[in-house]
């Protein structure tokens, strides 16, 4: 990552992650915040981590030159229905801007990479000299998407239609079909071969995307620094964790700048009466204290102050700043200095789903994460205790025994030991989609649907009236792309892990992998000792010896009983709709 940069001109804002609980501390970001940064890959990289992107000529590409990450602040971004507003003056612009994609360490460094960025699908992947590249996933010859592609022996990106292949500026290297070198090099040298490409970043463990492309584009993005960069305190330390959210742009940003929505929709409530409970929640306060700083909105953002919202944090002071299109950072103080920081990133993919990524540092131990007090019957304990050596061995096998223990490791970390942040996410989505279909189905603005009558709703009012005034009132998708579907989205899509994280996560896809395997493994072990336990129960029955068959057929049904908890691991990271009884998880 790159040095930090002093604080940019434009006051900038972030609203508290999204916060998962009711502890004493201070409550933070619900959706998954345990996917893993790693050591960033190696890249060759132009000053300020800038790769030259596009497709031009040797002439052109000579005007490129890198400019000072100091010269500006990116623009703010809006809601989800596609702005008229012409930018200019105080308007954001949203394709002159940088997003977030991915961290590095999710994106697969041996294969091609899909993504989509405002209704627009690329690809990126590694080149062979460390640097990350990224073209519209569209192959040139015809149109074939080319994340369908392989990299070959020098890691250039190779459509699997027709095999063209393409460098890391997205230039055409070689046309298999040519009839001879010479008629190669002609059509590698026209523009038409060419794969439309943008300006990347790898900064701050991220992978950020400039979604216009050319050598104006590049000259313009060198010179805008991405959103974490310039924060007085710095880039935070610690984990990127990311999801892909099956709503859009606008209700997930809303949710982050509504820090209070935790003390209900993220609560424990009594599993007998419904009610909200009085033991295993800290007491809720009302905020008395929530305001847009003055002067601070602009194009490029605005900055909001407020203080707690239940009886373990009214000490706590925050400070969120928000800098368009993507960055909420959150700093948080009490009387003893700096309690936590929070920084969540956002990147409008397709109408109706955004890309959330999280960040938190704590700088008191009292600054931890969590969902309240829960119970721990003795059952509980019981069960525990005796599952614990079958959990060791579990653990021995996938850390030894599979192709990537490190891949896999991490992977468990967010499907299966960290499945509880799912659960706070399942919670989020069901609010925002319910906030999005209604204000669908009554086609009126904000003003007039919502009825924000207290401190609390500063937040939200002052983002939506950014969005009015800065940003031209919603998204501006790509050239061609509608955002006319309904956004009534079925549950089996609210309730998904796979599109929302697994599919975007090389640890998860890798531990989801092993655990087929590891399933497979434990259904031979439990045919072949059954077939065998039969077999020694005839003939140990004759022999008046049973000791065998019984020990052996106890094998199979401990070889099966596992393989069926693989198996339901493995539904940890496709989906929240339970694989027995009532599908339908119980959220609170």
């Amino acid at each position: 990552s790159s040095r930090a940069h002093p604080p940019p001109p434009v006051a900038r804002t972030a609203h508290a992650a999204r916060t998962g609980s009711n502890m004493a501390a201070l409550p933070i970001a619900s959706p998954l915040a345990h996917a893993v940064r790693g050591t960033p890959l190696s890249s060759r990289r132009t000053p300020n981590g800038l790769r030259k992107a596009w497709c031009a000529p040797k002439s052109v590409r000579a005007r490129a030159r890198a400019v000072s990450l100091r010269a500006s602040v990116s623009e703010p971004a809006a809601a989800d229905t596609a702005a008229v507003v012409t930018p200019g003056g105080d308007q954001f612009d949203w394709h002159k801007a940088w997003y977030p994609m991915s961290p590095i360490d999710f994106l697969d460094p041996l294969v091609p990479n899909k993504l989509n960025l405002l209704g627009r699908a690329m690809v990126a992947w590694r080149a062979g000299d460390g640097s990350w590249s990224v073209v519209d996933d569209s192959c040139p010859h015809r149109m074939a998407p080319l994340s369908l592609g392989y990299l070959d022996d020098k890691q250039r990106l190779t459509c699997r239609y027709h095999g063209w292949a393409f460098d890391k500026q997205g230039t055409a290297v070689e046309i298999p079909m040519s009839v001879d070198g010479n008629a190669n090099a002609t059509a590698c040298a026209s523009s038409r071969s060419c794969a439309t490409s943008f300006p990347v970043k790898n900064e701050a463990g991220v992978l950020w995307v400039w979604p216009t492309p050319g050598a104006d584009a590049w000259l313009e993005a060198s010179a805008t620094p991405v959103a974490t960069a310039g924060h007085e305190f710095g880039e935070l330390t610690g984990e990127w964790g990311m999801v892909e959210l099956p709503v859009g742009y606008s209700p997930s940003l809303e949710n982050q700048f509504d820090p209070s929505h935790a003390e209900w929709l993220h609560a424990r409530y009594d599993a007998t009466t419904g009610v909200r409970s009085r033991d295993e929640n800290v007491p809720y306060a009302a905020m008395t204290r929530f305001n847009v700083v003055q002067n601070s909105m602009a194009q490029g953002g605005f900055r909001v102050e407020h203080g707690g919202y239940n009886d373990g944090n009214l000490n706590v002071a925050a400070v969120r700043t928000f800098t368009a299109p993507c960055s909420s950072r959150s700093e948080y103080t009490n009387e003893n200095g700096r309690y936590l920081s929070a920084e969540v990133l956002y990147a409008p993919t397709t109408p109706g789903r955004c890309l959330m990524f999280t960040k938190f540092q704590a700088h008191q131990r009292t600054a931890v994460q969590g969902t309240g007090r829960g119970k721990v019957t003795t059952i509980d304990r019981v069960t525990g205790a005796i599952g614990a050596p079958i959990d060791a061995a579990f653990r021995w096998y996938m850390g030894t025994q599979t192709a990537n223990p490190a891949l896999v490791a991490k992977g468990l970390m967010h499907g299966v030991y960290g499945k509880g942040a799912y659960t706070l996410g399942d919670q989020d989505v069901a609010a925002m989609h319910g906030v999005e279909v209604a204000m669908e189905n009554k086609e009126k603005d904000w003003k007039t649907s919502y009825y924000l009558p207290t401190p609390a709703d500063a937040g939200v009012a002052g983002f939506r009236t950014w969005m009015d005034k800065h940003a031209g009132g919603g998204v501006r998708w790509s050239s061609g792309v509608k955002d006319d579907a309904s956004k009534v989205k079925p549950l089996t899509e609210q309730l998904d892990r796979y599109d929302r994280h697994t599919k975007h996560c090389r640890h998860c896809r890798e531990a989801l992998n092993e655990l087929g395997v590891l399933e497979g493994k434990l259904r031979t072990v439990a045919n072949v000792a059954s077939g065998t336990g039969l077999a020694l129960g005839l003939v140990c029955g004759i022999l008046g010896n049973e000791a065998p068959a019984v020990v052996t057929l106890c094998v199979a049904g401990l070889a099966t009983g596992a393989a069926e908890k693989t198996r339901d691991m493995q539904v940890e990271f496709k989906t929240s709709v339970k694989s027995r009884g009532d599908p339908i998880p119980k959220l609170w």
